[in-house]
């Protein structure tokens, strides 16, 4: 064959699908719903690519998603270990403050002691003062009396 013959039997061949593909084409029921099809089955295997790209960026936004995720559990997980760290801290000073104020409450529980102890000493002193004076007055004025009665 011929290049000139091979160039025929390609058009001979292109002509035919043409109208292999236009004779259906003038019917209408059957072309609107052949093409349609058609279009319907080009549009979809168009759109793969781009439902393929998005499909890849909501996977790298869930992964960022789940690595930001991570990394926040992680920094709570660490703050949580400090807090744990500062409450047994705080505990701990909380115990000795007590203690303190336990130690402070009992040093002033001994002075009231010690001041009403005083107080009570100083009182029957100056009783026992006011009692011998009067008792000593007593006596005398009994003494006085008895010895102007003789």
């Amino acid at each position: 064959m011929h290049k000139p013959t091979k160039s025929r039997l390609i058009r001979l061949s292109l002509i035919l699908l043409v109208a292999g593909i236009a004779l259906p084409a003038g019917e209408r029921t059957a072309s609107a719903n052949y093409l349609g099809n058609v279009y319907d089955s080009i549009e979809q295997f168009s759109s793969l690519p781009d439902e393929i790209n998005q499909l890849k960026n909501n996977y790298n936004q869930a992964l960022q998603e789940l690595d930001r995720v991570k990394n926040d559990a992680e920094r709570l997980l660490e703050q949580n270990g400090t807090l744990a760290e500062q409450n047994s801290n705080l505990a701990e000073q909380n115990q000795q403050l007590n203690q303190m104020v336990h130690q402070l409450q009992e040093a002033e529980a001994v002075r009231k002691r010690g001041a009403d102890r005083l107080k009570t000493i100083a009182i029957t002193a100056v009783a026992l003062a006011a009692g011998y004076f009067v008792i000593i007055r007593l006596l005398r004025f009994g003494m006085r009396r008895t010895n102007r009665i003789k």
